[in-house]
């Protein structure tokens, strides 16, 4: 009867241990250690997704599901990135739920193949990992 006693004591105690850890975790999402999701800006569009240098394409973002913390005046550093070459930073106004949209145009001596429209002043700046899986604020395009 001892060991019996022992065995249920034991799954009480495992259970009351469980039913705190749940309870701590509805109450703190954050109790780990572990950051909630955070919050980052919508999807990223380049248009059209083929251009010519001497020709322009659309830089925009919808409004993010969820709040980015900005205030009136926020602003975006957009350039076009091709190994090697950069076109001059544009710096563009951001609405406070991150929605924005600019026109960029390729310069005519920009090289031609696949590149990348870069954007600086979001929270995917803010990665701290020092290894590749950093993601940022980009969208791809091709230069012909």
């Amino acid at each position: 009867m001892g060991r019996r006693l022992r065995t249920v004591t034991t799954l009480v105690v495992l259970a009351l241990a469980v039913a705190a850890l749940v309870i701590v975790g509805m109450a703190d999402p954050n109790w780990s250690g572990r950051s909630a999701a955070r919050c980052l800006p919508a999807r990223l569009t380049a248009s059209p997704g083929t251009v010519a240098p001497g020709e322009s394409l659309t830089v925009s973002s919808t409004g993010a599901d969820c709040d980015l913390g900005y205030r009136a005046g926020h602003t975006y550093t957009v350039a076009l990135h091709h190994p090697g070459q950069s076109t001059p930073p544009i710096e563009t106004a951001v609405a406070e739920d991150g929605s924005f949209r600019l026109t960029l145009t390729v310069p005519a001596t920009f090289p031609s193949g696949p590149a990348a429209v870069i954007v600086h002043g979001s929270p995917m700046d803010d990665c701290h990992d020092t290894g590749s899986s950093c993601a940022g604020y980009a969208a791809s395009v091709t230069v012909r």
